[in-house]
């Protein structure tokens, strides 16, 4: 795999290998169907999973033996579609399969018996309609695409894997079990075709539940895999927020002038990826302004003003538009045209992504499948609100994040932005209730409505006379903690991932990998030494390489019953220890060969990996592995997170990428973005780190909270403020544990002081009313104070009594000392504690 996966897509992957080595099994044994589901949301990255997938399966695994001869095809509903995915699995698996291993059925000149061993190839509906020249018997073809499907089902069944990509289309039941589209033939088979339904089916969704309910009429056995929205979300993979803007009312033309807004905003989004790329030393990410057009009639090419369109951009953006940085991909003509004096060239849909020239786009319905591109991060649709499925789909498509990870450093990079000049706010919900719905795209991704130039958030960007203070935050790396869903399965991949890592970065430890790896192979040695000092280690590799082969004989007529057996005893050969090898060394990341190389002049070849084998074999050994991965898993993570924070944001995001897969709450450095979002508020108040374009904050503060910065600002040392909004990407969190669960919380304010030298100093506020979880948290700021080891001078909870506002700062040895004394969830205890040093 190219890709490094995910733990919810390792997880899934898993579950599909299993699923269809029970297929496989089944439909061996007794001629049993499987039908096998996966509900990816959008974002998801099936076409990764399932490249993942024939890789494990073709290749084998640590756990299953290679099946070099399987058989996989992929359909799909679109040709263009089809090329895609084809294109994104061949980039998957190209250090793995061999040369000529996928295969596009050309209608031209696809013409065999069987499908061959070892190939995966990519089919779309289209071809196998009645006009097709791949189901015709004529033109010299001697097989048509049912035969060679049908021949490869009787002869191969058992290897064979179908493939059904965006499998709710064409899901339209009938009331028999038959066939009711093109589709449908290979779940129900088709005897007009003389077609058998597949042995093993796979049929891959954003949106199953219609291909779910087209199969529970079936006797086949069905198996689904589901992808969870929320750990899509969570993996960074897709954009956070989708703003759609709308007009207020929608009784007056105001296309253009919101073309122009939506032209400023993209022009803004370009500034902030190139800033961002310099900073981070990332390859520049050219933003596309999408412009959705209306069809057109007659020989009118779109209803919509082509030519106003680009005047309206290019007086936005104060220049004219040079050749190539526009283009179409209209359904008809797929040719040259001209608009408002510039050549604008057609782009295929798919190419649009790898066409860095390219920077805006007319196009009018062909974008909505076939076609990724996570550069699209401005659209402007002049469609009417009868097309509000066609945007829904367009969105599904622009939704991915164009780094494939979150932009922590900046959060105006993780939203995506459409306008809706002829939409109101009632058609808008259709909209957004077709993005989230199951028959829709189900992107698990926040949306949010406003009206244009109006926005429920304000984009703050760092203070001018606050910069530095932003530094020193970033440079003091407050620990910030995030609970993973996922637990580790295996400390040893954990281990590798993050040794890689650090070997690498250039200047961090390049002998990381090599160092676990060698480490490994000593423990190998260790035990081979150790069979061989107890006399034990020949007897262990005739275990190996010997087996026993039973011959039973049964004479016929005789009530079936075997009449006499024998039994031989036979010896692997070198190839079979090779392929056990292979899974051996798998098991441990590659370290099997590792101790090949180091410890060649000890034995030949074969003797070396039969040591592998053996100590594979070791429940013991392998206990003894998972310790040590475990132990120099946490040791590599405690020296590489202050080293690693301080190299670029995509360092820190495989960090924190590796760190998460470890455990369940892992520890990160807190660094804080150049811009972020929040609430807008209804009072202006002074002094925030962050502000907008004049200068500004506002905020909506309860009394507790206004009364808090209020007395931050009566200190001679205050210098600024900071609204640590809870649940933000940014945002500091701080675990507690209740009821044996571990939980985050984050104080509400950050202050920043100067004491007598002109150092800064830091203080967490945390305004909090009586709740049971108050001693839990408690206890945990006054550890987190602890484990800072200086970087907080203050950590203080809040309490009005008598509307007077006490506080009790965790910092101060006596409170936190105190604390030891407090029961689970006494929060009389806390009271006591604010009256007496409050």
């Amino acid at each position: 795999m190219t890709s490094t996966l995910f733990p919810f897509q390792t997880e899934a992957l898993d579950k599909l290998r299993s699923f269809c080595k029970k297929a496989k099994r089944d439909y061996k044994d007794d001629g049993e169907h499987t039908i096998i589901t996966l509900a990816a949301p959008t974002g998801a990255g099936k076409t990764i999973i399932m490249s993942g997938l024939m890789e494990k399966i073709l290749r084998g695994d640590e756990n299953n033996a290679k099946e070099e001869n399987s058989i996989f095809v992929w359909l799909s509903d679109d040709p263009e579609l089809n090329e895609q995915s084809m294109h994104k699995v061949e980039h998957e698996t190209m250090y793995e399969l061999p040369l000529g291993s996928l295969e596009i059925i050309k209608e031209d000149s696809f013409d065999k018996e069987v499908l061959e061993d070892g190939k995966i190839y990519f089919l779309n509906i289209q071809k196998l309609s009645k006009s097709s020249n791949l189901t015709k018997s004529k033109d010299g073809r001697e097989h048509t695409i049912w035969e060679t499907l049908q021949n490869t089902v009787e002869q191969k069944g058992e290897r064979l894997y179908f493939m059904i990509d965006e499998a709710h289309r064409g899901t339209q039941k009938t009331d028999a079990n038959t066939a009711n589209s093109i589709m449908q033939k290979f779940i129900f088979g088709s005897p007009n075709d003389k077609l058998d339904k597949m042995p093993i089916v796979i049929g891959m969704s954003a949106t199953i539940d219609r291909f779910s309910e087209l199969i529970k009429g079936t006797n086949s056995t069905t198996r689904s895999c589901i992808i969870k929205a929320e750990d899509v979300k969570d993996s960074g993979l897709l954009k956070d927020e989708i703003n759609i803007s709308y007009p207020g009312d929608n009784d007056i033309q105001r296309g253009m002038a919101i073309l122009k807004y939506a032209t400023h905003e993209w022009k803004e989004k370009c500034q902030h990826w190139e800033a961002y790329c310099q900073k981070e030393h990332e390859p520049t990410v050219y933003p596309v302004l999408v412009i959705q057009v209306e069809n057109g009639h007659g020989d009118k090419i779109s209803e919509t003003d082509l030519n106003e369109c680009l005047k309206a951009v290019e007086e936005e953006l104060g220049r004219e538009l040079y050749e190539g940085e526009v283009a179409h991909s209209f359904g008809e003509p797929k040719t040259e045209l001209t608009i408002n004096g510039l050549k604008v060239p057609y782009v295929e849909p798919s190419r649009i992504d790898e066409s860095k020239k390219v920077r805006i786009v007319f196009f009018k319905e062909s974008l909505t499948t076939g076609w990724d591109c996570p550069r699209a991060e401005t659209i402007m649709s002049f469609r009417t609100a009868n097309d509000y499925t066609y945007i829904a789909q367009l969105m599904g498509r622009m939704v991915r994040t164009p780094l494939h990870r979150r932009i922590e450093g900046d959060e105006s990079l993780n939203n995506v932005h459409l306008f809706l000049p002829n939409y109101n706010s009632e058609n808008v919900q259709k909209v957004i209730d077709a993005l989230s719905s199951n028959d829709g795209e189900g992107i698990p991704t926040k949306i949010k409505k406003n009206a244009v130039g109006a926005s429920e958030e304000q984009e703050l960007h760092v203070a001018e006379d606050k910069k530095d203070v932003f530094e020193w935050l970033n440079s003091i790396q407050l620990t910030t903690y995030v609970i993973s869903k996922y637990r580790v399965s295996n400390y040893l991949t954990s281990l590798f991932n993050l040794a890689y890592l650090a070997a690498n970065t250039q200047g961090v430890d390049p002998e990381a990998a090599i160092r676990v790896s060698s480490q490994i192979a000593t423990m190998i040695r260790s035990y081979i030494e150790k069979l061989q000092t107890e006399g034990i280690y020949n007897n262990k590799v005739e275990e190996i390489k010997k087996f026993v082969l039973t011959e039973s004989k049964m004479e016929f007529l005789k009530d079936g019953k075997l009449q006499s057996s024998s039994e031989l005893v036979l010896e692997l050969t070198d190839y079979d220890i090779e392929r056990e090898f292979a899974r051996a060394d798998a098991k441990l990341k590659n370290a099997g060969k590792r101790y090949t190389r180091d410890y060649f002049d000890k034995a030949d070849m074969i003797d070396l990996m039969i040591d592998v084998i053996l100590f594979t074999q070791s429940e013991e050994c392998m206990a003894e592995l998972d310790k040590y991965a475990k132990a120099t898993f946490y040791q590599y993570k405690h020296e590489y997170r202050k080293v690693l924070s301080k190299y670029s944001e995509n360092v820190k995001s495989k960090y924190d990428k590796c760190t998460r897969e470890g455990e369940e709450v892992s520890d990160h450095s807190w660094m804080l973005p150049s811009t972020i979002y929040l609430p807008k508020g209804e009072e202006t108040i002074e002094g925030h780190l962050f502000v907008d374009d004049e200068g500004k904050a506002s905020f909506s503060l309860n009394t507790w909270e206004q009364q808090i910065i209020k007395d931050a600002k009566k200190d001679d040392d205050f210098v600024c403020w900071l609204r640590n909004q809870d649940r933000k990407s940014w945002s500091l969190c701080i675990t507690y544990e209740m009821g044996g669960k571990a939980h985050p919380f984050y104080p509400d304010f950050v202050i920043v002081r100067k004491d007598k030298n002109g150092s800064y100093l830091l203080d967490l506020v945390e305004p909090h009313w009586k709740d049971e979880d108050n001693v839990p948290k408690a206890k945990a700021m006054a550890k987190y104070v602890e484990d800072e080891d200086g970087n907080v001078e203050r950590f203080e909870m809040t309490r009005v009594y008598d509307n007077k506002m006490l506080r009790l700062d965790f910092a101060n040895p006596i409170i936190s000392h105190r604390l030891a004394d407090a029961t689970k969830y006494n929060d009389d205890f806390l009271d006591d504690l604010f009256k007496e040093y409050g």
